[in-house]
């Protein structure tokens, strides 16, 4: 027959003071597997019988574990203080993963089953929060009972001490169950244990930090149950704000995104590498990658908030006024982790609105974060400026590392910084262009800033936004010419490794000559730097076609389409393509988008790219299509009929 909780209530506090007494006169091994029995018992029953949870707590029996819990915290830390690590031998049981303590360990080792002792008490707690929202208030209210054993559960020794790893994990899945679904219980705790005013307090934040990977993903579900709370957007919302702009939010966010790259280093070498598997077991991969999907949904919720833009500008480096000019970091490695992220999460919105007619995810935007221009467009409107910042660093170093004179370009000074930025870009191009193919052409400058909106609808906003902003297309032109002058083309035919000792290499047939790029690749290959920033031209000329993109005139069911999409739309659309042909040619882009037609080893299909983006950029427009029809072919150096076009760099 069961006990009531009463009963268990009273042979708990016997049995914790019958093993603080043995533990004084050194007999505790008996009154350890006693206690040890009656914790497991309460704790599976906790588990299996949900209505056993409520008298649980109203006879008092979970009022009594707290306050068990609390006192055996000092017998806990003398343990602890007095234990032997030279000592510790920790077997793990085949089945659940507990440590297998037997008799000798416990003679050898009395830390051991002190934390065995703890870790069933969390459990308890736990179990008896599941679905009972009377257990979370009392846990709640009396939580300074818990907090002697959370600080030292988080401190850096203990978070590193695998014989404590059961007890952290229990801890923070204790944490988890304490807020999940209750919104009083967790206002009361956000400030206490996420954005705290003092860092020994923030536990979440030290719970990330943690090397077990169980509590590391259990802490970030804790924070998916504070930030995911569909009854109570507006407090959801001003969650998302604080860790977007607070120190301790964005000191949390960091950590998650440092995590984050750990994982996907990790995760890609065992998944190239044969060798590093035997290092990386299939089990503790497959936990990697559910912490690395844990962090992405985080980052997804303040994504589709509209906190995007305004994150990458928290998140870039402090400039140091002690540090020259060269050594001062221009893109953090966390900036660069959430660009990655932020490219997933739209290249996944994008394919969803591409598989269905429908318009998307719904963002809920957050009034607070498109409060300012630059977070306008959802929050991704902002990506634009970070763009123009980042691209106009790039084209400086890039005129400065320009071969000149004749000398090699790697003999010029090179900017290490530009690996970093080179990264950004692309990520920043992928992003937007992302965003361009989800609004398929189609411009709205009506979508709302505030509430429930459709990802298409973002995506079409967002691209009349960039139509509007010619500071972004001047730099798109001006970024692909700058790179094509530090990095010209490499023809796949071009002499492979010849160096002036060797065999000259093959005259080329009869009537062929080679474009401007193509002779200079073909009579020097010293003429190239070693750093050829891979992909970025093709991606510029990517965005500069989805610029000028006309939308395909879909049938009136489309739910793709603009509302109210008619007449005026359409015209709309075109007058704001038919500006930025005329903007991009006038800065030389038409010019500079023909000379990407060539073969480039470091711009993969970019030919194919940059003949799509011709069509757009000359379909409709006259002055266009004669600027290109008064081009004249270029004579081949030896005189030969014409076979290559000579084009203007302008």
């Amino acid at each position: 027959m069961p006990q009531t909780g009463g009963e268990a209530s009273r042979e708990l506090l016997d049995l914790f003071g019958q093993y603080e007494s043995a533990v004084q006169t050194a007999r505790e091994i008996e009154a350890c597997s006693n206690l040890e029995a009656l914790l497991t018992r309460s704790s599976q029953q906790l588990a299996r019988d949900a209505p056993s949870r409520q008298s649980f707590v109203a006879s008092g029996a979970l009022l009594a574990v707290l306050e068990s819990l609390s006192k055996f915290f000092a017998v806990f830390q003398r343990m602890q203080d007095a234990r032997q690590p030279s000592e510790v031998s920790v077997q793990q049981h085949p089945l659940d993963g507990r440590p297998a303590v037997n008799t000798t360990d416990k003679q050898q080792e009395p830390y051991l089953c002190a934390c065995q002792i703890a870790t069933l008490n969390m459990r308890i707690i736990r179990n008896a929060m599941v679905g009972c929202s009377d257990a979370q208030h009392l846990v709640c209210r009396h939580f300074d009972l818990l907090v002697p054993f959370l600080d030292n559960i988080t401190r850096f020794h203990t978070l590193n001490d695998a014989d404590a790893a059961l007890l952290s994990r229990a801890a923070v899945q204790m944490l988890s169950n304490l807020i999940t679904a209750n919104q009083a219980v967790q206002d009361a705790m956000w400030p206490r244990i996420v954005t705290a005013d003092r860092e020994q307090d923030r536990l979440v934040l030290k719970l990330l930090s943690s090397p077990d990977m169980a509590t590391q993903s259990a802490a970030q579900i804790a924070l998916i149950n504070f930030l995911r709370t569909p009854a109570w957007s507006d407090v959801a919302h001003e969650r998302c704000r604080q860790l977007c702009t607070s120190a301790s939010g964005l000191q949390l966010l960091e950590s998650l995104l440092s995590t984050s790259e750990s994982i996907m280093l990790r995760t890609a070498s065992a998944t190239q590498d044969d060798a590093s598997q035997e290092h990386e077991p299939e089990s503790e991969i497959q936990g990697l990658e559910e912490s690395l999907g844990f962090i992405y949904t985080i980052f997804a919720i303040l994504f589709e908030r509209g906190y995007a833009s305004m994150l990458v500008s928290a998140l870039a480096p402090l400039e140091e006024i002690s540090s020259r000019e060269s050594d001062r970091p221009v893109v953090s490695s966390s900036q660069l982790t959430l660009l990655k992220l932020l490219d997933s999460w739209l290249h996944l919105q994008q394919k969803q609105v591409a598989e269905s007619s429908a318009s998307g995810s719904l963002l809920e935007l957050s009034p607070t974060a498109s409060s300012s221009k630059a977070n306008r467009g959802a929050g991704l409107a902002g990506l634009m400026d970070t763009f123009i910042h980042l691209s106009r660093f790039a084209r400086t170093a890039m005129a400065s590392g320009t071969a000149k004179d004749g000398a090699s370009p790697d003999e010029q000074p090179q900017d290490r910084r530009l690996f970093g930025v080179h990264h950004a870009l692309l990520l920043l191009l992928q992003s937007l262009l992302s965003l361009s193919m989800t609004a398929d052409g189609w411009g709205d400058e009506s979508v709302a800033e505030q509430g429930e909106v459709g990802f298409a609808r973002v995506a079409r906003g967002v691209l009349s936004a960039m139509r509007g902003n010619g500071a972004f297309v001047d730099e798109l032109v001006a970024l692909l010419d700058q790179t094509h002058q530090y990095a010209p083309a490499l023809s796949p035919f071009r002499p492979a490794g010849t160096t002036d000792g060797d065999t000259p290499a093959r005259p080329l047939p009869q009537g062929h000559a080679l474009s401007a790029t193509g002779r200079a690749a073909h009579e020097s290959t010293a003429a190239q730097p070693s750093y050829g920033f891979d992909h970025l031209k093709r991606d510029v000329v990517r965005v500069l076609g989805s610029l000028v993109y006309a939308p395909t005139h879909a049938n009136a069911t489309d739910s793709r389409l603009p509302p109210n999409s008619d007449r005026d739309d359409t015209a709309s659309t075109s007058t704001h393509i038919r500006q930025m042909q005329d903007r991009i040619r006038d800065r030389g882009g038409l010019f500079h988008v023909l000379n990407m037609t060539v073969l480039d080893e470091r711009n993969p299909y970019m030919r194919e790219h940059a003949i799509f983006a011709l069509r757009y950029l000359l379909a409709g427009n006259a002055a266009s299509q004669s600027l290109v029809a008064s081009l004249q072919p270029a004579q081949p150096h030896d005189g030969t009929a014409a076979g290559g076009m000579q084009l203007p760099m302008v």
